[in-house]
C-alpha cells in the first residue's frame, strides 16, 4: 500500500486601517498572515499512487502608509471589474508506478463505450518465411472458425478463405503444409449440420455420399515423405462433428471433454509444421458478456474461456459460473467482486481483481496470479499452452484514472484472454468478452496491459 497526501494553503492576509483623529495623528494596524495545513491519507490499491492536489492564492501586502496631518484620504470602491478573477481549479494527479497521470471523476465505463469505440482489430499478417521450413514443395492449409457452430474448416483456396472472413468466420492461420501431390484428401459436406468431413478412405467417401453427404473433390494431399506429421481426426457424438488438429495439447484436452480419438486423419509435411517459437494459437472460447445478459462479467469471461479451454467444467454456463463468483464485503476489488456482474452502472466499480480471481479460479483448476511479469513472460506461458487473463481496458481504448473511495483504479477496465502470437507479424490473439476473438498490434496490447500488469494465467 502507498500513502498519498492532499495539501492546501490558506493565503494570509494583511489589514490596513488608517484613522484620522482631530490631532492629524495616523496610525497603522497590521494583523500577520498566517498560514493552515491540513494532511490526509487514504487507503489505496496495491498499485495505489500518491495523489497531489494543487491550489495557489496570492498573499497580499500593503507597505504602511503615512498621511499627512489635516488631510484625509478616501478609499473608492472596488469595481466588479477590478475584482481578481478566481484561479482555475488545478486537475488532481496521482503517481501511479512513477508517472504523474491526470484523475478523473470516480465514473465506471461500459456498454456505451464498447459501444462508441472500436476493437483495434487486425487481420492476421503472414509474417516471417520461417515461420515455414519446407524442404518439398508445399501448399499452406488455412484453418477458419466459425464461432456460430463451433466447426474449424481447412482450406487451401485463399478465395475461399477471404469469403469466409467477410461473412463472420475467425481466421486462425496456417494449419499446417500440405504437399502439391501425394494421397488425395476428400471434402464432403453435410448440408443438414454444416459439418465439414475430410477423410482418405475412398470407400469412406463413397459410403458417407450415400447417406445423403455432398462430396466437393479433393481437399489437399496427404504427405508420404520422411517425418511426416500426423493429423489427428477426433469425433463429438454431442455436437455430432468431426475436428483436426497437428496440436498434441489441443488433443489432449478435447479428449478429456469428450471428444474421441479415431486416428489419423492424414499427414502433413516434416518440417513444414509451424514453428511454436514464432506462432502459436490456442483457440480460446468466445462468450459474449452482453449478449448472455453479464455486462460486467468480463473477467469471470475471460477466466471461465481459460479454464474450459484447459478442459474444466466444459458443460457450465456463463451465467452458472458467475454465480459462484465471490463478492468483495468493503467494496473494493482486490477483496473480491464489487457490486453483480449481471448489473452495469457508473457509480459502482463492478469488477475482481487477481488476487481473489486467483482463489475463486483454484477451486476449478490449476489458476495462478502472475501480475507483474513482462510481456514476454505472458506470451511464454501461451507458448507452453496456457491462456492468459489480462486486465486492460474496454476496446483498449486509453487508460483513464479515477479516484474511487478504495483508491485510484481505471475508469474503463476490461478484461481478456489472450490465447495467441505471431511474432513474424508483432500481433497477438485474443479472446475479448466484448469484441469477440481477434487478433492486433502486440505494441497496442502491451502497452494497455503495463499500465497495471494484473494477469492470472490457467496452466
Amino acid at each position: 500500500m502507498k500513502r498519498g497526501f492532499i495539501s492546501k494553503g490558506i493565503c494570509g492576509f494583511t489589514i490596513l486601517a488608517i484613522l484620522a483623529s482631530s490631532f492629524g495623528v495616523s496610525q497603522v494596524f497590521a494583523e500577520d498572515s498566517s498560514t493552515m495545513e491540513t494532511s490526509t491519507e487514504s487507503t489505496q490499491t496495491s498499485a495505489a499512487p500518491q495523489i497531489k492536489s494543487t491550489e495557489t492564492n496570492e498573499v497580499s501586502q500593503e507597505k504602511e502608509t503615512e498621511i499627512p496631518a489635516q488631510e484625509t484620504q478616501q478609499t473608492p470602491p472596488v469595481q466588479a471589474s477590478e475584482a481578481k478573477e478566481a484561479q482555475p481549479e488545478q486537475p488532481q494527479t496521482a503517481i501511479v508506478d512513477g508517472v504523474e497521470v491526470v484523475l478523473q471523476a470516480p465514473e465506471k465505463a461500459g456498454k456505451n463505450e464498447a459501444d462508441i469505440t472500436q476493437a483495434p482489430k487486425e487481420e492476421l499478417i503472414e509474417g516471417s518465411p520461417r515461420l515455414f521450413r519446407a524442404a518439398v514443395q508445399t501448399i499452406p492449409m488455412y484453418r477458419l472458425f466459425n464461432p456460430h457452430s463451433g466447426e474449424h474448416f481447412y482450406t487451401r483456396d485463399t478465395g475461399e478463405r477471404d469469403n469466409l472472413r467477410r461473412i463472420g468466420w475467425n481466421y486462425e492461420g496456417v494449419g499446417w503444409q500440405a504437399p502439391t501431390s501425394g494421397d488425395p484428401v476428400y471434402r464432403l459436406y453435410n448440408r443438414y449440420n454444416g459439418e465439414h468431413f475430410y477423410t482418405l478412405n475412398a470407400k469412406e467417401r463413397d459410403s458417407i455420399t450415400k447417406q445423403g453427404w455432398k462430396y466437393e473433390g479433393i481437399g489437399w494431399y496427404s504427405y508420404k515423405g520422411a517425418n511426416a506429421i500426423p493429423v489427428s481426426r477426433l469425433y463429438s457424438k454431442r455436437v455430432n462433428w468431426h475436428h483436426y488438429t497437428l496440436d498434441e495439447n489441443e488433443k489432449k484436452v478435447i479428449t478429456k471433454q469428450g471428444w474421441v480419438y479415431e486416428g489419423v486423419g492424414w499427414y502433413a509435411v516434416g518440417s513444414g509444421q509451424q514453428n511454436q517459437e514464432d506462432y502459436k494459437q490456442l483457440g480460446v472460447k468466445n462468450y459474449n458478456q452482453y449478449a448472455l445478459g453479464a455486462p460486467s462479467g468480463c473477467e469471470g469471461a475471460s477466466l471461465l474461456q481459460a479454464l474450459q479451454y484447459k478442459g474444466k467444467i466444459t458443460n457450465w454456463s456463463l451465467t452458472q459460473f458467475l454465480n459462484t463468483i465471490p463478492k468483495s464485503p468493503n467494496g473494493n476489488p482486490n477483496s473480491g467482486f464489487v457490486g453483480s456482474p449481471f448489473v452495469e452502472n457508473s457509480w459502482t466499480y463492478s469488477a475482481i481483481y487477481p488476487t481473489p480471481l486467483t482463489a475463486w479460479g483454484k477451486k476449478y483448476g490449476n489458476v495462478q496470479n502472475i501480475s507483474g511479469s513482462s510481456m514476454s513472460t505472458l506470451l511464454n506461458e501461451v507458448k507452453n499452452g496456457h491462456p492468459v487473463v489480462a486486465w486492460v481496458t474496454i476496446n483498449f481504448q486509453p487508460i483513464r484514472w479515477g479516484n474511487w473511495n478504495f483508491g485510484i483504479a481505471a475508469n474503463n477496465n476490461h478484461a481478456v484472454t489472450l490465447d495467441g502470437y505471431n511474432k513474424g507479424s508483432n500481433q497477438v490473439h485474443v479472446s475479448d468478452p466484448i469484441s469477440g476473438s481477434y487478433w492486433m498490434n502486440r505494441a497496442t496490447f502491451e502497452n494497455i496491459y503495463n499500465a497495471r500488469k494484473y494477469a492470472v494465467v490457467v496452466r
